[in-house]
């Protein structure tokens, strides 16, 4: 729970949320909007935005759908936010938040017509328990859709061992493993579109900002947190890892969606 609880607070991280316009993952609104596409988000749908941050997706899918959204995030910050950004927005009625663990999902089986997680189930560190409340809270044909970090190679467990688990880097799967544990879950795949140019731009505005990824990672969390480690632990070789990790993994973006 520490670790998610640390991957949480740095995406509360002011630093973080201006350097990325507060749209926090690669593809921006245009991909969310691909995502609405594939699953079938329509005028009266029930979605669930998993990690929903400070609510710029569920706002913005409620606006342009007229679907009702519940958020959650494990950032009490996030999710007050996200709160006063719906109010702010008139759109209170329709959209709302609160504080919840992907793992432990607060809702009743077969409440939702639709679950969204951009950029997120990356960093749950039970992705099978994961998978299954998400199987749970659909309804019977609902759909699942999400976009992620991917591997292209699986990441040696020795260099596992040594980055941190509040990257989606060091904890995303391959496109296979994606689909073979929503399969276990009880899900069938429907749509599997690669957007790895999304994540080289988004690398690339952080890149061109901060020097390099470890140094971003490093500025936002001010030194509290690592990209290696224990949560606290400072990392003096952050540099190294990170050039690994893009070695070994080569690391891409993906958009997955999925039918009960």
């Amino acid at each position: 729970m520490e670790i998610k609880k640390t991957a949480a607070r740095a995406y509360e991280s002011p630093e973080f949320n201006r350097a990325l316009d507060e749209i926090l993952h690669p593809g921006g609104l245009e991909l969310t909007a691909r995502v609405a596409e594939v699953a079938h988000i329509k005028p009266h749908s029930l979605v669930l935005d998993i990690a929903s941050g400070r609510g710029t997706t569920a706002c913005f899918l409620s606006q342009r759908y007229d679907c009702s959204i519940v958020g959650i995030d494990l950032s009490s910050v996030s999710a007050t936010l996200a709160k006063s950004k719906a109010q702010n927005e008139g759109m209170a009625q329709k959209v709302c938040f609160a504080t919840a663990d992907a793992e432990s999902l607060p809702f009743a089986d077969s409440s939702f017509d639709v679950v969204i997680s951009e950029c997120a189930f990356s960093l749950l560190p039970d992705k099978a328990v994961g998978a299954k409340e998400i199987v749970r809270v659909l309804k019977p044909g609902g759909r699942l859709a999400i976009t992620d970090v991917f591997l292209q190679f699986p990441l040696s467990q020795e260099l596992k061992t040594q980055a941190f688990f509040d990257s989606c880097f060091s904890g995303a799967e391959t496109q296979e493993g994606y689909r073979e544990l929503f399969d276990r879950a009880g899900l069938v795949v429907d749509v599997i579109e690669d957007h790895s140019i999304e994540l080289k731009k988004i690398t690339y505005k952080l890149v061109t900002g901060y020097g390099s990824i470890s140094a971003f990672w490093e500025q936002f969390g001010k030194g509290a947190l690592s990209c290696c480690g224990s949560p606290g632990e400072r990392c003096d070789n952050s540099g190294a890892l990170w050039k690994r990790l893009f070695a070994e993994g080569k690391p891409g973006y993906v958009l997955l969606s999925f039918t009960k």
